[in-house]
């Protein structure tokens, strides 16, 4: 029986964060580019095991809210122990596609770290979480390698994610701007992968 995406993302949570690397010096770079704000409320989508979750918390501090969002429950255990609720009250973790995700709150910042390429219907998933952003909020779609090495690296995965392909940063600018966001920062070379896009008041 063929592996789902989600089996395939259980599969390797125990061995993760073992066997993946994340620059710590281009994820620093990616942050600072997004201009986190003290308090702000943060939807990490596609969070995995929590990568991205001490760099946020530096910014936002404590009076800030994390909700990371994922697929696959057993990535989401790992980050649970990595952040546990007593020590981190303000990060919640949620199992869940985001294309299903109903939230009452909306958000200051959406980020995708990582997972956009495993979203099966892009262009829709970019409306919904533009749905989700408060006004001015920012969606972020961002890697710490480039394009073209996320894309040859899952072609030489299982078939449940060698067909999961990061678009080019115009063709995500143009997703965003038919959402209505102002895209205000393109990086697509071969360091790393950054768009951003505002919610721009004058078309929401």
């Amino acid at each position: 029986m063929a592996l789902t995406q989600r089996d395939f993302f259980n599969n390797l949570a125990s061995e993760w964060d073992n066997k993946v690397r994340h620059d710590p010096t281009k994820l620093a770079e990616i942050i600072n580019l997004i201009n986190l704000s003290e308090g702000a409320s943060v939807l990490d989508v596609g969070c995995g095991t929590g990568v991205l979750v001490p760099y946020i918390i530096e910014k936002i501090g404590y009076s800030g809210r994390i909700v990371g969002l994922d697929i696959a429950e057993k990535m989401l255990e790992r980050a649970r122990e990595k952040f546990p609720e007593r020590n981190f009250p303000n990060v919640d973790f949620i199992v869940g596609d985001i294309m299903n995700y109903n939230s009452q709150v909306s958000f200051d910042y959406i980020m995708c770290y990582s997972s956009f390429p495993h979203f099966p219907d892009k262009k829709r998933s970019i409306k919904k979480m533009a749905s989700l952003l408060n006004p001015k909020g920012k969606l972020i779609i961002c890697h710490s390698e480039s394009r073209e090495k996320i894309n040859s690296l899952h072609q030489s995965l299982d078939k449940s994610v060698s067909s999961d392909i990061l678009p080019s940063g115009m063709q995500v600018s143009a997703y965003m701007q038919s959402a209505g966001l102002k895209v205000e920062t393109v990086i697509d070379d071969e360091e790393k992968y950054v768009i951003i896009g505002n919610k721009d008041l004058d078309k929401s």
